[in-house]
């Protein structure tokens, strides 16, 4: 999701274009709609603001008058939450799986 950041140059496109790519391969595995939401969610929103090109990080720079690489080392959430995330899932914790007969409509 962070790429889709990088390259999309807009935060609402990063998060919903993973999502809709996504959202098959989620489903395919067994997992609840809720894993993905929180995949999008922790990773595109708060890392658009540490890219400067972004919407977000532009607003940021200019709202705070820092560039982007000025506040990156302090936005520790904009890091820390995809890592959470990944470990998250890695640990699967919080992962709710669909019951067998949702899974296979």
């Amino acid at each position: 999701m962070f790429g889709a950041n990088v390259v999309t140059a807009d935060q609402y496109i990063a998060i919903v274009l993973p999502a809709r790519m996504f959202k098959s391969a989620f489903a395919s595995l067994g997992f609840c709609p809720i894993v993905l939401s929180r995949a999008v969610g922790a990773t595109a929103t708060p890392t658009s603001a540490i890219v400067p090109w972004n919407s977000c990080g532009a607003y940021m720079a200019a709202t705070l008058g820092v560039g982007t690489f000025h506040y990156a080392p302090y936005a520790l959430f904009s890091f820390m939450s995809p890592l959470v995330v990944i470990a998250l899932a890695f640990l699967n914790i919080r992962m709710p799986r669909r019951p067998a007969s949702a899974a296979q409509r």
